[in-house]
């Protein structure tokens, strides 16, 4: 036992933690293989950066700046 809690629990945290980490490490890499081949990545990210630079204009004309009158 370790801190009153038994090995099996720990073996087990630490088994999960790195099939986790081994999981999460893997769907990143497809992601960044995917977002290079073929500039995937660049088709899909400029009409999202277009989309939010229009965001950012709205918000920022929302409320008026006071030396604008």
């Amino acid at each position: 036992m370790k801190d009153g809690v038994p090995v099996v629990y720990w073996m087990f945290r630490s088994a999960w933690t790195v099939l986790h980490l081994l999981l999460v490490l893997s769907a990143g890499v497809l992601v960044l293989w995917w977002g290079i081949d073929d500039g995937n990545a660049r088709r899909l990210l400029g009409p999202v950066m277009s989309g939010l630079l229009d965001v950012q204009s709205a918000v920022a004309g929302a409320i008026p700046w006071p030396w604008d009158a």
